[in-house]
C-alpha cells in the first residue's frame, strides 16, 4: 500500500504545479520537470500541513484526519478561476476518497475528512465549528493567511494579478488587517488564538515599519 501522505503530496503536487504553469503562462525547465514560477497553492497547503503538525497533538485532535484535511482542502482549486460560483470545498471533497483508495489511510476516516473540508472555507465564523478535527482544518488553513509565511506568498503571487508596487502592496497590506482581525475572532481552539494573536501583531508592526520607511522615510531617526 502507498503511504497516504505521498498519495496527498503527489496529488497536490501534480495538480497545482499543472494549474500554476496555467496561470503563469511560463515555466522554469528543471532536471525534474517543469515548474512554476511559483507555486501558491503547494506553499500554502504545506503552511496548513505544517501547522496541522504543531496544533493537533496540543489540542488532542485526530492527526490523521486533520492533517489528510490540510493536504486536500484546496487539491482542485485553480488560481484566479473564471467560473463564477466557488465550489472548491465541495469539489476536494469528492476527490479524497479518490486520492486516498489504495493507502494505508484508514477507510473509516475518510468522512471525517470530507467533513472537514466541506466546512473550512470563510474568513470568519459565527459559532464554533465542530467536531476538534473540523475547527482544527479551519485554524490551520487560516493561520496560513496571517504571519510571516503568508508575506511571502502574497509578495510572491501578488505580480500575476495586476501591475504592483511598494505602494499598492502596503495599501493591500493595511486593507488585510481588518479582515484578519476577523480571522483571529473566529479561531476554534486555544492555542490558535494565543498563535493568532501573536501573528497579527507581526503583521501590524511590518506594516507599521513598511509606512515609516515608504511614505516618512526615517521619521523620528537620531
Amino acid at each position: 500500500m502507498k503511504p497516504w501522505r505521498e498519495a496527498c503530496e503527489q496529488a497536490v503536487r501534480d495538480f497545482s504545479d499543472a494549474d500554476s504553469i496555467r496561470f503563469w503562462r511560463v515555466s522554469h525547465a528543471t532536471p525534474e520537470g517543469e515548474r512554476p514560477v511559483f507555486n501558491y497553492r503547494f506553499e500554502h497547503t504545506l503552511a496548513v500541513v505544517k501547522t496541522a503538525r504543531w496544533l493537533c497533538p496540543l489540542v488532542g485532535a485526530d492527526l490523521d484526519i486533520v492533517e489528510a484535511a490540510c493536504w486536500l482542502h484546496d487539491c482542485v482549486k485553480r488560481l484566479k478561476d473564471p467560473s463564477s460560483k466557488d465550489t472548491h470545498a465541495a469539489d476536494a471533497s469528492v476527490k479524497v476518497p479518490e486520492i486516498l483508495a489504495g493507502t494505508d489511510f484508514p477507510s473509516e476516516k475518510i468522512p471525517a475528512v470530507q467533513h472537514a473540508i466541506e466546512r473550512h472555507v470563510g474568513l470568519r465564523l459565527a459559532k464554533k465549528l465542530e467536531p476538534l478535527e473540523t475547527a482544527c482544518l479551519w485554524d490551520c488553513d487560516k493561520l496560513s493567511k496571517i504571519g510571516a509565511a503568508s508575506l511571502i506568498h502574497f509578495g510572491c503571487i501578488s505580480g500575476a494579478f495586476q501591475p504592483i508596487d511598494t505602494a499598492t502592496i502596503l495599501e493591500r497590506g493595511e486593507a488585510w488587517i481588518p479582515l484578519a482581525e476577523g480571522i483571529v475572532a473566529s479561531f476554534n481552539t486555544g492555542p490558535a488564538i494565543a498563535e493568532g494573536h501573536r501573528r497579527l501583531a507581526f503583521l501590524k508592526a511590518h506594516y507599521a515599519q513598511l509606512r515609516r520607511e515608504w511614505t516618512d522615510p526615517m521619521e523620528g531617526a537620531p
